[in-house]
């Protein structure tokens, strides 16, 4: 029985994945330009592992250790949320619920299609265990460090499992976990170490057998309180006008695992460009880097273009009986997205107010360009069908090219 669900589970999920390829095939022509030609293999491996290596080395306290952990995990559970209609299996998991099958079964098949719908994240891992034992790694304790990347990704998927299980108390043992795994890697490799790494691994697969008090009173908890209030979001967006309510819940009822990816991105974008700015000293390579950040944070962002149209598209005959303006929806749908951009944006430019010195009326230019861009980027995202991320990325480029020529 594991054998055919496992099959007919990977088969919907290559189904229903090599659809979403096909439609967006731009992003990984695009990607696969950016890579350098000609890279030895060492180099690309290298590359490939070292945020994992600078995450997991030896020598920091355990809060340094601890929230990158935390964003490692919370980076796979927002992957796994994107994909999880591909991960279920679709409408045919209806009918194989009732069948007499085990937890354990389906726990098995549940990770047996956790491992390619994490390829992309794994990538890392597997530079960085092939690179790990040539030592190239210098003074890194080779066994130690492999043993807490196998102890990482096995945390990983066991959190990812406990999302697909709608089992949100468990995020807490894996606090926990992480916790312990960062505690044993804040000191020097003793038998100590190597106690509190498995440790942290048996600690994160307690959710697997055990249903302790504490856990079982945190799940009837967000039960009655979570998942009561926030997907109707009566309570979560009250604060917004009516027609931004609107919009916040489609994005967070239907599409609640790409908004939080989204947004992480973005402010990601913006604290990796505030950090290359600080590398550089804010000289004059800092202002063409702000430029490019807002370029990416503005084709990223304007994404939500397409789920809000998509959101709209099945009640417009409904939306074209209200007595509203024949583009009200465009105008608050880019309304929204100009105000969702506007958060990584200020994150994105306090430093330049700061250390930059740069002239009031070029930033404030800067900031309306950047407004007039996410404005523009609706254009390609709605109306441009297959081809919409490639007229997006075209667009930001120009954008970006026509910015820096600008400024200098």
């Amino acid at each position: 029985m594991y054998r055919h669900l496992t099959l007919l589970r990977l088969r919907w999920y290559a189904l229903a994945t090599g659809r979403v390829l096909v439609r967006h095939w731009q992003v990984f022509v695009l990607a696969g330009a950016l890579v350098p030609g000609g890279m030895p293999v060492g180099k690309l491996l290298m590359g490939l592992g070292y945020p994992l290596l600078a995450i997991l080395h030896v020598g920091h306290d355990v809060l340094w250790h601890w929230w990158r952990l935390v964003a490692i995990q919370g980076l796979a559970l927002a992957w796994v949320m994107v994909q999880r209609r591909h991960i279920d299996g679709g409408a045919f998991m209806t009918y194989a619920r009732s069948l007499p099958l085990s937890v354990n079964q389906r726990r098995r098949v549940d990770l047996s299609v956790l491992l390619p719908a994490n390829s992309l994240l794994l990538v890392p891992v597997v530079a960085l265990l092939v690179v790990a034992p040539t030592g190239l790694l210098g003074a890194t304790a080779t066994p130690f460090l492999v043993a807490t990347v196998c102890v990482v990704t096995g945390l990983m998927l066991l959190a990812e499992l406990a999302e697909l299980e709608r089992q949100l108390a468990a995020l807490l043992t894996f606090g926990l976990a992480d916790a312990l795994l960062s505690w044993s890697l804040s000191r020097p490799v003793d038998p100590a170490s190597w106690l509190a790494l498995s440790g942290a691994l048996l600690m994160g697969a307690s959710f697997l057998v055990l249903r302790h008090p504490l856990q079982a009173s945190l799940q009837t908890w967000v039960r009655r309180r979570v998942t009561q209030s926030l997907p109707g979001g009566r309570r979560l967006f009250s604060f917004l006008p009516p027609a931004w309510r609107i919009q916040a819940q489609a994005l967070w009822v239907r599409h609640p695992g790409g908004t939080v990816l989204r947004t992480v991105s973005v402010f990601a974008l913006a604290l990796a460009a505030d950090w290359l700015m600080q590398k550089f000293a804010f000289d004059a390579r800092a202002l063409p880097t702000a430029i490019l950040g807002m370029a990416a944070i503005a084709l990223i962002a304007s994404g939500l273009y397409c789920i809000l149209q998509s959101a709209h598209r099945p009640v417009q005959p409904y939306l074209h009986a209200l007595p509203l303006p024949k583009r009200f929806w465009a105008l608050q749908d880019t309304a929204f997205v100009a105000a969702f951009g506007a958060l990584p944006l200020t994150v994105l430019l306090a430093p330049m107010f700061i250390h930059l010195n740069a002239p009031v009326d070029t930033t404030l230019a800067l900031v309306l360009a950047y407004f007039v861009l996410l404005a523009l980027l609706r254009l390609p995202l709605v109306h441009g069908g297959r081809q919409a991320v490639l007229l997006g990325v075209i667009l930001a480029g120009t954008w970006s090219g026509a910015a820096m020529a600008v400024v200098r």
